[in-house]
């Protein structure tokens, strides 16, 4: 399995799921390269799927923003297989993520970052 880091938009809000080890979800994140030609002008490329698994408060942070923002441009890296399968319409490729990290990004959009509070005691005895 190959690792990946892509930054695409977001098809649709994604929903936000419970299982046994958790919250998670599944985000489908459009990706179309800009490929120069040889005038020196770039077109953009075909547009690859990618189905990206999110887990933990990373999915209920995505979910929430998606929520609010609506098609938000987001970056993800993590671990990355291809799968063809056969339907009607002859072969296709699923392209898979295991996403370790997703954010939101910052290019032609503009967030609101809320930190969370530290459960952590903030006392005298906090070291630094």
């Amino acid at each position: 399995m190959s690792y990946i880091t892509r930054t695409g938009n977001l098809a649709a809000t994604p929903t936000l799921r419970e299982g046994d080890n958790g919250p998670y979800t599944y985000a489908r994140v459009l990706v179309s390269d800009r490929i120069r030609q040889e005038d020196g002008s770039y077109t953009d490329g075909p547009t690859v799927a990618y189905d990206v698994a999110v887990s933990g408060n990373q999915a209920q942070n995505l979910v929430e923003a998606a929520e609010e923002s609506g098609n938000i441009r987001v970056t993800f890296s993590g671990r990355y297989r291809v799968t063809e399968y056969k339907g009607d319409q002859g072969s296709r490729l699923q392209h898979e993520v295991r996403a370790d990290e997703i954010a939101v990004s910052l290019r032609g959009q503009s967030v609101r970052v809320v930190g969370k509070p530290s459960t952590a005691d903030q006392g005298d005895d906090t070291p630094f």
